[in-house]
């Protein structure tokens, strides 16, 4: 009878620890400071793959009249046409964001979109001069996520 008793205790144990470590509750991950992050989608795949790159940049001033705050390059393939980006180290603050083109050994950047402007429509509206929408850094580092962009991939389309 103590052999049933034990062996009753111990496979209540055991189910009770393969309960609790087999949990289904997600543990949520500490979101990182100082972060822009978002999704670009590219509206053609007319990329320029060599001697050149992507990137995606913040500018606490606009229009831009130096290098940016914070930027990131994109890793392009001609497989798809929406990626991720993070911007990290990005100070307090209010930003522009803006998808950039910019060839080996060139310090000019044509911009190809801007956050909150529909780059679409850009041929015809002073929006990329005057964005509506800013990435915020809070005062406490707080990130701003889902700063989304669609952007040309065809760097004759440059919005400027």
């Amino acid at each position: 009878m103590k052999t049933i008793n034990s062996l009753l205790a111990l496979s209540v144990i055991l189910t009770l620890l393969v309960y609790v470590g087999c949990s289904n509750d997600p543990i949520s991950p500490t979101p990182e400071k100082n972060q822009i992050s978002g999704k670009i989608t590219f509206v053609d795949t007319n990329f320029v793959l060599s001697g050149a790159s992507y990137i995606v940049a913040a500018f606490a001033s606009w229009p831009p009249t130096g290098g940016p705050n914070a930027y990131d390059t994109l890793s392009i393939s001609t497989s798809k046409t929406i990626y991720d980006y993070t911007l990290k180290g990005v100070s307090t603050g209010d930003y522009v964001v803006a998808v950039g083109f910019r060839k080996l050994g060139s310090y000019q950047t044509p911009i190809m979109s801007v956050y909150g402007c529909d780059t679409a429509s850009l041929q015809s509206s002073n929006c990329a001069m005057n964005p509506p929408l800013r990435a915020t850094i809070g005062s406490n580092g707080e990130s701003s996520s889902g700063i989304d962009m669609i952007s040309w991939a065809d760097t004759t389309n440059k919005i400027f």
